[in-house]
């Protein structure tokens, strides 16, 4: 061989060389970078779409934030690896380049579909006390259909441009890093919008772990934690289900307990079979979160002008009273049972379903219920002999908009068709009309007003949260003036209660306290601020005195029974005035209340109250 010939072919050798690594290269970025990156900004954008569209009232949330700067961000890596692509493609010139090398698929890759449905079963399982059977099917179907389709279904149609593995890990990245965003949002205390930097880290991980994985030959590897993690999960969640299933029916509805009531119910035991001596109409007029004066002089507000208008109306204020349960259908349910007990379902009681509407109804009542949505309702139905909203909505739509939002927010329901048929307007308006109404019969009516309501609950206040809450305080307090008029115009010798049912939740971390911060810690503005309630009797007599015994406001129903019937002994019904803080994380650090005295804390052995006016 010519040593001229011998030069060329070690040239022509390292050429061709070079194009088929040049070649390998820019198949690897089309397939395992281009493909996929377009393929996820795509998700992306279609996801915040959808969200735009399933949730157009509450479109800031914590998953439409996300994917909303996410697209970004994966559009402009997509276009800087065209500019590197396209780089490598002019060098590649001339060689001709194939990317069609289909992947082989494996059925077992349906098991990856699993891990996104890891936390829907959690959701599920935590929530069973308001979903159907049917309600939670249709939960986990919804999702299972969502991660089949981003998992299994778009990278085997792709496979032929992408590659399948590739963009599989993509989309378990993904549907789990959506379906969990409501688990990140709990722990690290987001609302409306999460750290970027966590969810990209949180993505990401999940991507590169189930890449390596599986690259490595690995697939049933990764079947196996995947399936590991789904079981492990759903057991644990399952666990504190075991006890509270039993005397649960078929529609999942606790049911029966309530008729055993009488055997333990004092207040049943002392009204025994007498009949009152008077049946004068009771309205029960509940402002969500609303609390005494001396509580929001905590916060910076003096809401003394109200309390001196109720004053001025022969309304009696009882400004130490609070409740022994710091939310709301936990606080009202045992009101309206008069018990520290549910008997049965917690909702029972503020459904209509409780001692005090059973006592009504056998004096010959009719009981009313009138809330701004459905959310007392809930898995139950109503039991008052008129209820506003007339419809109710099923628990798992609103689950599902929880989880597709990213977060579990408290007004997720008032943003439903529902409530878009039935605005606030016409609560209002249906109420007022209630109120300023007359009957034949006497009636007991129960309104529970959403303002001015508690903070968001996310764990973090908002900057301007307090000045949310005076926002709203001047609106409910507004309403009880229209509400109050309503009934003295056409009804002057009725029994009003007007009562808050819990606090507002404006300190420190705006929610339980336990676990972030230790029982030394807790003051007494922290307890009013979830314990706390307001309570104010317009009696339609001077003799109210002898029976207005009250210590928390759980004694309410006994004291106005007692009033009917002309009986102080009926008092005996009192509960014992002492916080439940259940749970394993303590609403107030371990702190409690007993008659009126603070046990732990920054105030131990100090009254709740020190407004001693």
């Amino acid at each position: 061989m010519k040593k001229g010939k011998f030069l060329i072919d070690i040239q022509n050798y390292y050429s061709k060389t070079r194009i088929s690594t040049n070649a390998d290269i820019l198949k690897a970025i089309w397939r395992h970078a281009l493909v996929p990156l377009t393929v996820l900004t795509l998700y992306f954008v279609l996801f915040s779409w959808f969200l735009s569209w399933y949730l157009p009232k509450q479109e800031v949330n914590v998953n439409s934030v996300f994917v909303s700067l996410a697209w970004k961000l994966s559009l402009l890596l997509a276009m800087g690896l065209y500019l590197i692509y396209f780089a490598f493609f002019q060098i590649a010139r001339g060689n001709k380049l194939s990317f069609g090398n289909i992947e082989k698929f494996y059925f077992g890759d349906f098991f990856l579909i699993l891990l996104p449905l890891t936390p829907i079963v959690q959701y599920i399982l935590n929530n069973q006390d308001v979903l159907s059977l049917s309600g939670s099917l249709l939960v986990f179907a919804n999702f299972a259909i969502f991660s089949i389709i981003i998992i299994i279904v778009m990278p085997t149609l792709l496979d032929i441009v992408g590659s399948n593995k590739t963009l599989m890990s993509l989309g378990l990245a993904f549907t789990t890093t959506i379906t969990g965003m409501a688990l990140l949002s709990f722990e690290f205390h987001w609302f409306e919008e999460g750290s970027l930097p966590l969810q990209l880290l949180f993505f990401v991980a999940i991507f590169l772990v189930s890449r390596i994985i599986y690259r490595l030959n690995g697939r049933k590897v990764l079947y196996f934690i995947v399936a590991i993690c789904f079981l492990a999960n759903s057991v644990v969640s399952a666990i504190p289900l075991v006890s509270d299933r039993q005397g649960k029916n078929e529609l999942g509805v606790f049911r029966g307990a309530i008729d055993d009531a009488s055997a333990n119910n004092k207040l049943i035991e002392l009204v025994g079979s007498k009949n009152p001596i008077s049946t004068p109409n009771v309205y029960l007029l509940v402002y969500d979160a609303y609390v005494i004066n001396e509580t929001m002089l905590g916060y910076g507000i003096n809401n003394s002008a109200q309390e001196r208008y109720l004053e001025e109306l022969g309304f009696k204020l009882y400004p130490h009273t609070y409740s022994l349960a710091a939310a709301s259908i936990d606080s009202m349910s045992r009101t309206l049972m008069a018990s520290t007990e549910y008997y049965g379902y917690v909702r029972e009681g503020v459904a209509g379903n409780g001692i005090v509407h059973h006592l009504f109804k056998s004096f010959g009542y009719e009981t009313y219920g009138i809330f701004r949505g459905d959310y007392f309702f809930w898995a139950i139905g109503s039991n008052y002999d008129v209820s506003f909203p007339e419809s109710v909505t099923s628990a798992h739509k609103y689950l599902l908009k929880s989880i597709y939002m990213g977060e579990f927010r408290f007004d997720v329901q008032f943003n439903e068709p529902l409530f878009e048929k039935e605005s606030r307007g016409k609560f209002v308006e249906y109420k007022l009309s209630i109120l300023g109404s007359v009957s034949d019969k006497p009636r007991f009516i129960y309104v529970h007003t959403d303002r001015p309501n508690h903070s968001q609950n996310s764990g973090v206040l908002l900057p301007n949260e307090i000045e949310l809450f005076k926002g709203m305080l001047i609106e409910a307090n507004g309403e009880m003036k229209q509400d109050i008029e309503a009934i003295t115009q056409k009804d002057p010798g009725a029994i009003i209660v007007v009562a808050g049912d819990h606090g507002p939740y404006l300190t420190k971390n705006g929610i339980d306290l336990g676990g972030d911060y230790d029982i030394s810690e807790v003051s007494r503005l922290d307890i009013q601020d979830r314990f706390g309630t307001f309570l104010a009797i317009k009696w339609p007599t001077e003799d109210f005195s002898k029976y207005d015994d009250i210590t928390v406001l759980q004694d309410l129903f006994p004291a106005i029974f007692s009033y009917l019937f002309k009986d102080d002994k009926i008092l005996e019904a009192k509960v014992a005035p002492d916080t439940i803080d259940s749970g394993e994380i303590k609403i107030i650090s371990g702190v409690s209340v007993k008659n009126g005295i603070i046990y732990g804390g920054a105030d131990d052995g100090e009254p709740l109250f020190i407004d001693q006016r």
